[in-house]
């Protein structure tokens, strides 16, 4: 039964890792992928655009360059099987961290492993082939470092500056990281101020090595080659509100989804806890969790970051709340909360997919590899037979999969690099997608040779009675040519 008992986490984090092989859908992987292919081919870094035809020459801050070099690694060696297979491991390994962390908070192995299924639940869909994998693991990193410290179980601080370093070089998001830990600093200052029992002891002397320790963050995370620009970067892009009003991930969390319900059920699940644990919640988890809640309100993307951090907060709440209750709990009462447990993670289950049915769950749930049909295959094949080359009106989702298909031969007019082309350009195509007046002298300046648009669209049946000539088309795309190339 021992034995038994220790290959349970293993096969639930196995698990955890295989919902995550999912088919390739996420356009901005491809350009991605590109770039790292473009690294490797010209021996060069690029620091402007050499992919579009409509801001060739604008300044790129490449600041994933390092996430491309190894997704194109991994492309080269073993296509998008391997591909899949890295997000599958980047899933498994984040929730391994926290498992160990919240064993460490002496939470029972159970209880943590459905409070993981909960939170991995509520990330489905969000471990795609991007730099966010590197986000969600090194954060979950951050998060168990930290959370030992204040603990005081020992102290690898000191880890963190290098992991932000590395983290520099592989995605935006390495700002999490100080940022985490200037959070952790405040909270122990709030503890401390106020007077609640973890502040009382030593929250002052926790606050001013963490703020030291966040300033060296803070200074390593200039190790990378756009220095300070790299830093300003994720906020210039938060301050774009035309890109966050159309782009989804930047939109607020849609209530009635069932991944945000799941959601809702974990922090509903916080505030149940906090009212039977032992000693009042501490400050410095609350001004943690506070802010991590408002940025998951604000924008879909930052779902995964309060799952991360938040899961130790909650594991926390679940083991002073068992250590108060249980003991006075009869034997029926333990087996009925016990059974409740696995209750609600199968009901989660069924939320994500959609249907109380085993098969219905599975069907959504069970791994699966390739390319999302939703991407224009068929219309790459076409494009690429008739060898053509110029000036390629897309979608905007499908930039990035257009470049990896037909650069250099065909330029695309925009893809998921939205600092690249900025609010001006990004007017334009939106002029054009959505048929608004001028569209037409958008499409003349850009001095277009085909378009791809998606079938069935307003775009398509504009085109068309504006003279441009269907020469292909299927259920996902459909390419036209102006009129003067007609015949």
């Amino acid at each position: 039964m021992t034995a038994l008992r220790r290959l349970i986490p293993a096969v639930v984090l196995t698990a955890i890792g295989l919902t995550a092989l999912q088919p390739i859908d996420d356009a901005d992987f491809w350009w991605l992928l590109r770039g790292g292919r473009y690294i490797v081919e010209t021996r060069t870094f690029p620091t402007t655009d050499p992919f579009s035809a409509t801001a060739q020459g604008s300044p790129w801050l490449n600041h994933a360059w390092g996430f491309e070099l190894a997704a194109y690694a991994v492309y080269a060696l073993t296509g998008t099987t391997g591909v899949i297979v890295l997000q599958g491991l980047a899933a498994a390994a984040t929730f391994a961290v926290l498992y160990r962390l919240l064993r460490r908070e002496d939470l029972g192995a159970g209880w943590a492993l459905a409070l993981l299924s909960l939170g991995a639940l509520a990330t489905h869909g969000f471990w795609s082939p991007r730099p966010q994998l590197v986000t969600y693991l090194v954060l979950a990193v951050f998060a168990a470092v930290l959370a030992d410290y204040q603990a005081g179980r020992r102290n690898h601080l000191w880890w963190l500056p290098i992991l932000t370093a590395l983290w520099a070089n592989l995605h935006a998001g390495f700002l999490a990281g100080p940022a985490l830990m200037a959070l952790c600093a405040m909270g122990e200052l709030v503890g401390w101020a106020l007077g609640d029992e973890t502040g009382r002891n030593g929250g002052l002397g926790r606050a001013r090595v963490l703020g030291a320790w966040t300033a060296i963050g803070a200074l390593a995370s200039l190790a990378n080659p756009f220095h300070y620009h790299a830093v300003l970067f994720p906020f210039q892009v938060m301050g774009e509100r035309l890109s966050q009003a159309w782009i989804t991930e930047w939109a607020s969390p849609p209530f009635s989804h069932p991944q945000v319900l799941v959601l809702e059920l974990m922090l509903g699940l916080m505030l149940l806890l906090s009212l039977g644990t032992m000693r009042p919640v501490p400050w410095r988890d609350l001004v943690v969790l506070v802010v991590l809640v408002h940025l998951a309100l604000q924008a879909v993307r930052n779902t995964p970051l309060l799952v991360i951090v938040g899961t130790p907060i909650i594991g926390r709440a679940v083991a002073s709340c068992i250590a108060a209750r249980w003991p006075a709990l009869p034997e029926l009462g333990r087996r009925v909360a016990a059974v409740g447990a696995v209750g609600l993670v199968l009901s989660a289950c069924g939320l994500v997919a959609g249907s109380r049915r085993p098969d219905a769950i599975w069907s959504k749930l069970r791994p699966a590899f390739g390319v999302s049909d939703t991407l224009p295959t068929g219309a790459v094949d076409f494009l690429r037979r008739e060898g053509r080359r110029g000036t390629l009106w897309n979608e905007y989702v499908w930039g990035g999969y257009l470049i990896w298909h037909l650069y250099p031969e065909l330029r695309v007019t925009i893809d998921g690099r939205m600092a690249v082309y900025g609010p001006a350009r990004f007017t334009e195509h939106l002029m054009v997608s959505e048929v608004q007046p001028g569209w037409q002298d958008v499409l003349a300046r850009q001095d277009v040779t085909a378009a791809v648009v998606r079938s069935g669209s307003a775009l398509v049946g504009a085109l068309r009675a504006a003279g441009w000539v269907v020469r292909y088309e299927d259920r996902v795309a459909t390419v036209l040519d102006p009129p003067e190339r007609r015949g």
